[in-house]
């Protein structure tokens, strides 16, 4: 048997190079678990705050590409008018009685507001989700991380847990 001897180390202690590639490898595997769950509610909180009722399904890609970003489905009440969206977000329909001409208007009114609402809404949730992404992939934030967990390194920012 042969018995090898490993210096840890904490996070602190470590060369900002060997601090620099533990935290890359943390963000390289981080799956960002907290990331749906969080801008679930912060989507029913805004929806809430805007007046609007209603259950949503939320559609995100926070890639850091092109075409990323956030949209919602579902059917919402606004205002006492009724609005299905759907495809994404790329459908929004208003539901009203047609033969009502003086209340056709003020509906079309109405539907340009909450359409206006929606992409505010979208893009206050895609926000919200960089926000966190970008904290939960500081060094700040990893610091803590290891200081609540217990982590140690090798010399070279190699996690090891045993």
């Amino acid at each position: 048997m042969k018995t090898t001897q490993i210096n840890l180390y904490e996070f602190d202690e470590l060369s900002e190079d060997a601090k620099s590639k533990a935290l890359n490898n943390h963000n390289e595997n981080n799956d960002y678990y907290f990331l749906e769950e969080n801008l679930n509610e912060y989507l029913r909180q805004l929806l809430e705050d805007n007046g609007i009722k209603g259950d949503a399904k939320l559609y995100y890609d926070l890639s850091y590409s092109q075409g990323d970003g956030v949209n919602f489905e579902g059917n919402f009440e606004y205002k006492n008018i009724y609005f299905d969206i759907s495809q994404e977000g790329r459908c929004i329909e208003a539901q009203f009685d047609e033969d009502d001409e003086l209340k056709n208007d003020l509906i079309e009114v109405i539907e340009q507001d909450f359409k206006e609402i929606y992409a505010t809404i979208c893009d206050s949730v895609k926000k919200n989700g960089y926000s966190e992404i970008e904290y939960e992939q500081s060094e700040e934030n990893f610091k803590e991380l290891c200081e609540c967990n217990e982590y140690t390194f090798e010399i070279d920012g190699t996690m090891r847990n045993f």
